[in-house]
Parts: C-alpha cells; structure tokens; sequence
C-alpha cells in the first residue's frame, strides 16, 4: 500500500473514532445550545450570534480543532424560531477536514401555565476532504532531509459529502430543564473507498436552578444562582456522562464539570475535569474553558480549550408580558456557557 494510503488511512480511523464517540462535544454546551439540541433556537433573546473555537489534545503534532458559527432568531409575536449552524472540524497533521451546515426550525408552545415544550427539526449537509498540503511523502524527501514541492503520488481521495437529520425536544419550566435529541436520524453512508455508516447519537440534558437571589435593575437581569446539570450521550456503542455544576453571580459564571464519569460505558473511558469561566456584560457573553484530562487518551494528548463569544438581544418586555398576559415565556433557566 502506498506511503499516502496508509498515511490518510490512519487518520481517517482516527476521525471516524472521534465522529462515532463524540462528534466534537463542547465543554461549553450551553454556549453551543444550538450544536447541543436545536430546540434551544429562539430561548432567552431575541436573536443571537455566536463563535467558538476549541482546540482538543493540543499536546499532539497536529490537534483536533473544531471552529463554529451560529446565529438563531424567534420570530417576533409568534412561536416559530429559525437557526443556523457552521462548523468547520480540522483532524491532526493529515489534514482531514469536515465542513457542515446545518439550519433548523423551532416551535415553542405552553404545555401548562408553568411547563414549555420546544421541538425542532434541523437538516445538515457535511462535506469530507483530506488537504494534501499538510502531507510529507517519500519521494519529497532527499538525503539531507529537504523536501520537493510536489508528490507524485496520486490522490484518490475526492471530497465525499452526506445529508443528516437532527430532532430535538426540550420541556422546561422557570427553574427546570430536560431535553432530548436524536442526531443523524438518517444514518447516512460516508467515506472515501468504504462507505461507513454514521450511527444515531441521542443527548440527554438536564438541570436545575437554585435562586438564592434574583432582580431585574435598569433593564438588567441580576442573579446569584447554583445549578447541577448532568449530560449523557450514547452513540453506538460509546455511553458518557458529564456532570456539571454552575454558580451565577451576574456578570460572572463559574462552573466545574466531571467528563466521563464512570457510571455508564468503559470504565477505561476517557475522563476529564472541567473549569468554565464565563463574563456577561450586556449584549457580549464571553467564555473560556479548560479540559484536565485524568484518565485515558486525553490525560496524555493535553486534554482542551475552549473559547466562546456570543452576542444577543434580549427584550426583558416580552418576557415581563409573557408572565403577566400568559402568552408563551422564553426564558429558559439553563447556564448561558
């Protein structure tokens, strides 16, 4: 087998890996809500625009770095949302890239006078290459180590490209949340020279919050709060539990997070401590996050970071009517990172 094949074979198990086991889970879920379950679209603002940039196992020649946009928007006086998502996965030194996008539609609707129920549906195209620009192979090298501009090595690779379908439901009330989505509902084929089959991931998220104070100043929401929140994902034969914990002091967030507690799946899994820190200053949320690995591949590849900026506008008004009049209320009570 030639030196290439080998080379993209490699990581391209290696992606399939991480794709099956993870599909670049976000320490900052509730900063990435709408990668995490689309029926957040619309809950808690206006509109909202948002970047992140996470960098995983950075102590390997070649990490794996995930980059995402997205924006949503609640349609004003209705119950319908609309969101966007554009995320870009670059895998190692190989140069193994994903790109998908990804839009969803949101319905939200009163349940009780105290219980909401949001359902989305969102499709997503993804596209596969491998950047042969990053690839060394044998007939570039020479005696003393330099290197030609260019291979002779054919590549066989072309750009491979699916279509998938997420569902995602969320029930939540003023201090409560659960949420369950079901990704790649399709389970689309994708690959090179072997198709594979991407497998049905489901999320579990849940939480609670504990006000220990609470009030609204100058059209600012002011807040100390705690809130547990525990997420689990299963895809295939891959199970993990994330336990978390959030303290809200308006501006600052602070949260701590157990990835891979041994409760569920290999208890040779890969587990990591957790660190959120996060600052709200009106429109701007900004976060950064910090991955501790303490078990398994992460403990000696660097664990990750985690940098997230997001902009929204909220219209305290609609929510202060919804409460009053008893039409539909979109403050929901999870973390903002």
């Amino acid at each position: 087998m030639p030196g290439k094949i080998i080379v993209c074979y490699c990581f391209f198990c290696l992606w399939v890996y991480t794709v099956t086991a993870q599909d670049a889970a976000f320490t900052q879920q509730y900063a990435n809500r709408l990668y995490l379950n689309p029926a957040f679209a619309g809950l808690n603002h206006d509109w909202s625009l948002s970047a992140t940039h996470r960098n995983q196992w950075p102590a390997l020649n070649g990490s794996f770095i995930t980059n995402q946009f997205a924006a949503d928007y609640r349609m004003p006086g209705k119950k319908s949302s609309f969101g966007l998502v554009l995320q870009q996965d670059r895998a190692g030194v190989g140069g193994l890239q994903k790109l998908q996008a990804s839009a969803i539609y949101a319905y939200q609707t009163n349940i009780s006078d105290k219980w909401v129920f949001s359902a989305a549906l969102q499709p997503s195209i993804a596209a596969l290459r491998v950047n042969f620009d990053n690839l060394v192979f044998g007939d570039q090298l020479t005696d003393n180590g330099q290197t030609a501009l260019s291979s002779a090595e054919v590549n066989n690779f072309n750009p491979e490209s699916y279509v998938s379908f997420t569902a995602g439901g969320l029930v939540y009330s003023s201090q409560f949340w659960f949420g369950l989505t079901a990704a790649n509902m399709n389970q689309p084929a994708y690959g090179f020279n072997e198709a594979t089959e991407l497998p049905l991931r489901f999320t579990v998220n849940t939480g609670y919050k504990f006000y220990l104070r609470s009030y609204e100043q100058q059209g600012q929401l002011f807040e100390l709060s705690v809130s547990p929140a525990v997420t689990y994902t299963q895809q295939q034969n891959f199970r993990r539990t994330d336990v978390g914990i959030y303290t809200i002091y308006t501006p600052l967030t602070l949260g701590l997070m157990y990835k891979g507690l041994p409760v569920t799946g290999n208890t040779n899994q890969d587990q990591a401590l957790a660190v959120v820190v996060g600052l709200k200053l009106e429109k701007i949320k900004i976060g950064f996050s910090h991955d501790a690995g303490l078990k398994g591949f992460s403990k000696q590849a660097g664990g990750a970071n985690e940098i997230s900026l997001v902009f929204e506008q909220l219209d305290l008004s609609n929510f202060s009517g919804s409460r009053n009049n008893g039409k539909l209320n979109s403050l929901i009570a999870c973390p903002s990172f």
